[in-house]
Protein backbone atom coordinates (compact mmCIF):
# COMPACT_ATOMS: atom_id res chain seq x y z
CA UNK A 1 0.00 0.00 0.00
CA UNK A 2 1.46 3.54 -0.83
CA UNK A 3 0.23 6.30 1.31
CA UNK A 4 1.07 9.99 1.26
CA UNK A 5 2.82 11.39 4.14
CA UNK A 6 4.02 15.39 4.16
CA UNK A 7 3.79 15.51 0.40
CA UNK A 8 6.23 11.96 0.14
CA UNK A 9 4.98 9.07 -0.84
CA UNK A 10 5.28 5.98 2.09
CA UNK A 11 5.45 1.85 1.24
CA UNK A 12 3.67 0.20 3.59
CA UNK A 13 3.02 -3.54 3.33
CA UNK A 14 3.96 -7.07 4.40
CA UNK A 15 6.30 -9.59 2.51
CA UNK A 16 7.00 -13.23 4.19
CA UNK A 17 5.48 -12.23 7.71
CA UNK A 18 7.51 -9.28 7.93
CA UNK A 19 6.40 -5.27 7.48
CA UNK A 20 7.99 -3.47 5.08
CA UNK A 21 7.52 0.23 5.94
CA UNK A 22 9.43 2.82 3.84
CA UNK A 23 9.88 6.22 2.02
CA UNK A 24 9.98 6.18 -1.37
CA UNK A 25 11.46 10.07 -1.58
CA UNK A 26 9.07 10.98 -4.52
CA UNK A 27 6.38 13.61 -4.70
CA UNK A 28 5.09 11.84 -7.83
CA UNK A 29 2.83 8.78 -7.37
CA UNK A 30 3.78 6.96 -10.29
CA UNK A 31 7.67 6.87 -9.07
CA UNK A 32 6.31 6.00 -5.67
CA UNK A 33 4.49 2.83 -7.56
CA UNK A 34 7.33 1.79 -10.09
CA UNK A 35 9.67 2.31 -6.76
CA UNK A 36 7.47 0.42 -4.86
CA UNK A 37 7.21 -2.58 -7.37
CA UNK A 38 11.14 -2.74 -7.75
CA UNK A 39 11.80 -3.59 -3.77
CA UNK A 40 8.75 -6.52 -4.04
CA UNK A 41 10.49 -7.65 -7.17
CA UNK A 42 13.59 -7.79 -5.01
CA UNK A 43 12.55 -9.33 -2.24
CA UNK A 44 10.74 -12.09 -3.90
CA UNK A 45 14.00 -12.56 -6.16
CA UNK A 46 16.48 -12.91 -3.18
CA UNK A 47 14.01 -15.11 -1.42
CA UNK A 48 14.13 -17.68 -4.48
CA UNK A 49 17.96 -17.21 -4.60
CA UNK A 50 17.60 -17.76 -0.35
CA UNK A 51 19.35 -14.84 0.90
CA UNK A 52 19.12 -14.69 4.63
CA UNK A 53 21.26 -11.89 5.74
CA UNK A 54 19.39 -8.57 4.82
CA UNK A 55 22.92 -6.56 4.64
CA UNK A 56 23.41 -8.42 1.42
CA UNK A 57 19.85 -7.44 -0.15
CA UNK A 58 20.67 -5.95 -3.54
CA UNK A 59 18.21 -3.16 -3.90
CA UNK A 60 18.78 0.45 -3.52
CA UNK A 61 17.32 3.64 -3.85
CA UNK A 62 17.71 4.58 -7.78
CA UNK A 63 18.16 8.74 -7.87
CA UNK A 64 17.25 8.54 -10.79
CA UNK A 65 13.74 7.27 -9.89
CA UNK A 66 13.35 9.76 -6.57
CA UNK A 67 13.58 12.86 -8.75
CA UNK A 68 10.46 14.47 -8.97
Amino acid sequence: MLYKRKQIYWIDTVYKDKRIKECTGSKSKKKAEEYASRLMRDLMIQNRLGFKDPSKFFWSKDPALLTQ
